[in-house]
């Protein structure tokens, strides 16, 4: 996991990223904590559409009660929640909601990264996949 803790050491630019990594969600939460940067666990395994997708949000990202639970809202509700500190969210489950939902994950990637653009706060791991969908090709490896 030393190769994550260089790359937050580094500074990481905020964005969305694809990651090989095969360690267990609360070891990447330890070494981002204690690096300094705040983690969100979105696990999507069990997630098969949108409305799904967007109630893990709530519960992850701690969303007020009144999170309207469509795009608009969850793309002002991580931009109002945004302090500016570098945050991880490692994302478990794309690839299955993926199979479920192209459009879901599609929506999810285009929102994330202009969070990450206009916060300077995010970092999106997805856990690499062994096939890489054409949606995730673009996505950087890090």
């Amino acid at each position: 996991m030393t190769d994550l803790r260089a790359l937050l050491d580094a500074g990481l630019p905020p964005g969305v990223y694809r990651r090989r990594c095969d360690l267990p969600s609360d070891e990447v939460r330890r070494v981002v904590v204690k690096e300094g940067w705040n983690f969100v666990l979105l696990d999507t395994t069990q997630v098969h559409d949108k409305a799904g997708f967007l109630d893990v949000c709530a519960t992850a990202f701690d969303l007020p009660r009144w999170f309207g639970r469509n795009w608009d809202a969850l793309a002002d509700s991580l931009s109002d929640r945004s302090t500016g500190e570098p945050e991880v969210v490692l994302w478990d489950g794309w690839r299955e909601l993926l199979d479920h939902d192209h459009e879901t994950v599609d929506v999810v990637l285009q929102i994330f990264a202009e969070d990450a653009n206009e916060s300077g706060q995010l970092r999106v791991f997805l856990r690499e996949a062994d096939d890489v969908p054409d949606l995730l090709s673009a996505v950087q490896i890090v």
